[in-house]
């Protein structure tokens, strides 16, 4: 099914309730990213005029500045991704404002289609997971940014 920017919250053979995530093993994981690219979302949380982002402790782009976001895992839809890493990266709870577009990351470790949305929050204690080792607002972005999430976010700021 294909799913415009327009459409997105009305689709509700999307919306199901929590599936049963599962991971898969690493050597099934390393398998996996050596052909096939990663279906993805990535979170843009704004406060005022600043963006969070959270510098990364792993492979791909550790040490660079990113938005939180994971893969999304098999029966598991788009929003419950989002969801499911807002509460895992960040532990926040979400509300999805908009969905923004799709960005794309290729690099010689693995290959991200991501799903950019607009994100807001009521409760601001954020507690990073072991993904990142800091976060912070920035009204300018870092220049170990990642390109596709400086795209994104300038696409987010544009629609604000």
């Amino acid at each position: 099914m294909l799913i415009y920017p327009g459409d997105f919250f009305k689709t509700k053979e999307m919306i199901r309730k929590s599936p049963r995530v599962r991971k898969a093993p690493k050597t099934q994981y390393d398998n996996f990213r050596k052909f096939f690219a990663f279906s993805c979302v990535d979170l843009v949380l704004f406060q005022d005029k600043s963006v969070l982002l959270t510098k990364r402790t792993r492979p791909p782009y550790k040490g660079y500045w990113h938005l939180p976001g994971s893969m999304i895992h098999k029966d598991e839809s788009m929003q419950e991704a989002v969801k499911r890493s807002a509460k895992e990266e960040l532990g926040l709870d979400v509300k999805i404002k908009r969905y923004v577009g799709v960005y794309e990351s290729l690099n010689k470790y693995r290959h991200d289609v991501s799903h950019g949305f607009v994100v807001s929050t009521n409760h601001w204690d954020i507690e990073t997971d072991f993904q990142s080792s800091e976060y912070g607002f920035f009204n300018k972005l870092p220049k170990k940014t990642l390109n596709h999430h400086r795209l994104l976010i300038r696409e987010a700021l544009r629609r604000r």
